[in-house]
Order: structure tokens, then C-alpha cells, then sequence
């Protein structure tokens, strides 16, 4: 009896689709596949590859809409950000494509009296543990740059997502790249071992939870894989002084709810000084109060449901602990009377260091808020997590911003804007964040030897 996933809509709760996972024998095959198709593709000129992927580019940009339609089936992505987040990818997929050549190119230098020369040489195959929440954009963000270095790559998506993982793999099919550079693989978490353990993989990439991350790093570890990791996590938004507390709260806003509040770097720990601090959470709380949770096709919806079930109850959880250790709820706090994976737009108030959603990650659809006395007590409220991807400062004083930014222990700060990302620049966590960097040009680098040639 085979053993199947099933992609389920959060939104109705009926049953998009049903596939089966592969069995051992499949999954040898596959990998066996991908490895000897990395012989062909690592001597694959530089213009073919670019080729293919601008094809790939125009493929996506040619059936926008629908592909950005099956992101919002499957986890319920507003059906407007999910267009802008398909648009987003094909942007990144050219950026590569026009930029690779220039950063994998071969590095002249001279030396203690040698001359010599650095080369980029692929690894092999990469095998990549996929997240949900961005099922097309985060999943492009490491494969593109992995395959235009020579790589080849197996890819396992998230279980709530096999139509998204199935249409990236058709995509590169209908773009013309042979079936073993992108390798869809249907199996189920418990095969993560079995697969990082076949001699073929080279390297591990992981965009997961802290759980997720211990487990890939021991198993990694265990067989001398080596690895890139990204993680999310706590990420502060510190609002100094201001005339513009209305337009911070509307980005504040924008910051915490984008994508349902299901995104890794958006902004979680909401640190206001004391002077604006009553009258900064009386007006996010209103603004968190017309939100319009409803249909995420529906263009007048600002908040989807969840992607998955579970999400629910562990939201739940997480709110009502920090309530009890006496936080202020200021807005809902609670799943919504439906019967769909909603919970309510939730906003916490005197949220104090020894509080549940100070120190976890809520990776839902809710705002932390928490005094602060100062500028440097803001600084060290930020810093005080083990946990940091990126950061945003809001000031109307430029030159005092950057001195702020600089102290902010993260990999990117966003100064008067909130927090995104782009192919033209590193991404990637610190502390226990992760490790390694994706997009620019350490991302094209990160999975290749940089060999040194001297004569």
C-alpha cells in the first residue's frame, strides 16, 4: 500500500490534491539520476545556462496569475501578495541570469612571487529542505544560484504544499532544462536521513524551524555534509523619536501582517519608547482591528487564514501563556469562529523579557509590544535573543539612525522601511538564526570550491 500527502486548502478545508510519496528505491534512483546528469550539466557552457533560465523567467511571467493562483490554494497567501511574490521571482531569476557570469568568473592574482587564479567548481548534488510559507520564491532564491554554479538539486518541499512543489518541477521541464538539474522529491520528513546519507549529496540547505535545524545539523554533521541554514526568528522594530507615529504604525503594520504574519523576516518585537508608547498601541490596535479576515481571493481580504491546522492551537497557546504571566491583551488573542485555520490579529501589550512571546518566535498573525525607557534600553531590548535574521529603526533623525543601526546585533537593517529582501543582496541569519548567506553573490558562491590554481 503506498503511503500518499495530500494537499489540503486552509480556506474550505477539502482536499486540492493527492500524491504519492516515493519509497526508498525511488528516491535511490532519483538521487542516482541527479548525480550522473551533474557529469553533463557541470560542463554545460555559460550561455546555455544563462538561456535557460531567462526561458524560465518568461515560462513563469507568461502564466502569472494562475501559478500565483495555486500558491493561495495551497496555503492561502493573499491572492494579491502571491501575484507580487511571482513577480518578485521572476525579477530574481534574471538578476542571476544577467549577473552570474560576472561573479563566478575566474579571479587573476599574484602573490608572494606566484601568479595564479581562483576558480568556482561546482559540488555535486545539493539536497534542499524547503519551507511553506513562500512555496515558490524562497524555493528559487537557493536553486537558482545552486544550478548556475554547476550544481544539480533535489528539492524536498513541505508537506502542506506538493502542488506548488510539483509545478516548480514542471516549470523547469517546460522551460527546457533536462529532468535531473531540478529534482521535485515527494518523500516524507523521516527520509531526510536516509537521503542526506547517500554518498551522492554533497551539501544540505535548510529554511525550517529551530527543530527542523537541530535535526538536519545532526544528521549533516553525522555524515560530513556540510550546510547553509535559515532559521527566522525574534526580530525587533525599534520606533525612536518621531513627528510621524501615524505612518510608522501603518508600516508597523504592513511589517508584522505580510503574508499573514507567516514570514521569517518580518518584525515581531515591537520596541517604542515610553513617551510614544500608549498612544503607539491604542492606534496599532485599531489599525489590527479592521483587518478583514475572509477569503484570500477576495481582493477586500487583508488577513488569510493559516496555512496549517496546527498553527491554531500552537498560536493559541503562545498568546494566552504571555497573557497569564500578564501581558494586555489589546486586540482578540483567539481562534475565530469559523471553521477555517483562522486566528485573529492579536496585539500584546506590556510585554515584558521574561514573557513567552518576547522570548519565542510567534510566527502568526501577532504583534509583541514593548516599552522602552531609551534609545540605548531600545538598542539592548533588541539585542537581548539568540535569535536574529533582520531589524528595522524608525527615526526622523538620519545621522542619529545609522549610529542605532550599527549597534543592532543582525545581518540586515532596515532603516524608515520594513524588513524584505533582494537577489542583489545577502540573506541570512546570525546567532541562532543560522548560517551561511543566500541571493548576491555569496549565494552563487556558497555551494562551490573555490579552488586556487598557482604557476
Amino acid at each position: 500500500m503506498k503511503n500518499t500527502i495530500q494537499s489540503i486548502n486552509p480556506y474550505t478545508e477539502e482536499v486540492n490534491a493527492e500524491f504519492e510519496l516515493l519509497d526508498d528505491t525511488q528516491i535511490e534512483n532519483k538521487i542516482k539520476i541527479a548525480h550522473e546528469g551533474y557529469q553533463e550539466w557541470k560542463r554545460t557552457p555559460r550561455s546555455e545556462k544563462k538561456k535557460l533560465f531567462l526561458q524560465l523567467a518568461d515560462v513563469i511571467e507568461s502564466d502569472l496569475e494562475a501559478i500565483a493562483k495555486l500558491q493561495t490554494l495551497e496555503m492561502w497567501m493573499l491572492d494579491t501578495e502571491s501575484v507580487w511574490g511571482v513577480k518578485w521571482t521572476v525579477k530574481l531569476i534574471r538578476w542571476f541570469a544577467n549577473n552570474f557570469e560576472e561573479i563566478l568568473w575566474e579571479e587573476e592574482f599574484e602573490t608572494e612571487g606566484l601568479k595564479g587564479k581562483y576558480m568556482y567548481d561546482p559540488l555535486g548534488v545539493i539536497f534542499w529542505v524547503a519551507p511553506w510559507n513562500f512555496p515558490y520564491n524562497q524555493v528559487l532564491r537557493a536553486a537558482i544560484p545552486n544550478i548556475l554554479a554547476w550544481n544539480t538539486v533535489i528539492y524536498k518541499h513541505a508537506s502542506n504544499v506538493p502542488m506548488c512543489a510539483q509545478k516548480l518541477e514542471d516549470l523547469f521541464r517546460q522551460a527546457g532544462f533536462r529532468e535531473w538539474i531540478y529534482t521535485n522529491m515527494l518523500v516524507s520528513s523521516s527520509k531526510t536521513e536516509f537521503i542526506l546519507s547517500n554518498d551522492y549529496i554533497a551539501w544540505v540547505n535548510l529554511t525550517g524551524g529551530e527543530g527542523a535545524w537541530k535535526v538536519i545539523w545532526s544528521i549533516a554533521w553525522n555524515n560530513l555534509k556540510p550546510s547553509v541554514l535559515e532559521l527566522g526568528w525574534n526580530d525587533a522594530f525599534i520606533v525612536c523619536d518621531t513627528d510621524n507615529l501615524d505612518e510608522i504604525v501603518e508600516a508597523w503594520a504592513q511589517a508584522r501582517m505580510a503574508n499573514g504574519g507567516q514570514k521569517c523576516n518580518s518584525s515581531k518585537r515591537f520596541i517604542v519608547l515610553e513617551k510614544y508608547y500608549d498612544e503607539f498601541c491604542e492606534k496599532f490596535a485599531k489599525k489590527f482591528s479592521e483587518l478583514q479576515a475572509w477569503d484570500p481571493m477576495d481582493h477586500s481580504t487583508t488577513i488569510p487564514p493559516l496555512a496549517k491546522k496546527w498553527a491554531v492551537k500552537d498560536i493559541e497557546n503562545q498568546v494566552s501563556k504571555t497573557v497569564s504571566e500578564w501581558a494586555e491583551l489589546l486586540v482578540w488573542g483567539k481562534a475565530m469562529d469559523r471553521k477555517w485555520f483562522f486566528f485573529a490579529p492579536t496585539v500584546l501589550k506590556n510585554v515584558t523579557a521574561d514573557m513567552t512571546s518576547y522570548k519565542e518566535e510567534v510566527f502568526w498573525p501577532v504583534a509583541s509590544i514593548i516599552k522602552s525607557s531609551s534609545i540605548e534600553e531600545s538598542i539592548k531590548i533588541a539585542n537581548d535573543s539568540d535569535f536574529w535574521l533582520c531589524g528595522c529603526v524608525y527615526w526622523d533623525n538620519q545621522e542619529q539612525l545609522i549610529q542605532v543601526a550599527s549597534q543592532v546585533e543582525t545581518w540586515m537593517i532596515f532603516i524608515n522601511k520594513p524588513a524584505g529582501s533582494k537577489a542583489s543582496l545577502p540573506f541570512g541569519g546570525v546567532k541562532k538564526s543560522g548560517y551561511g548567506k543566500e541571493n548576491w553573490p555569496d549565494g552563487l558562491k556558497a555551494f562551490t570550491n573555490k579552488k586556487v590554481v598557482l604557476y
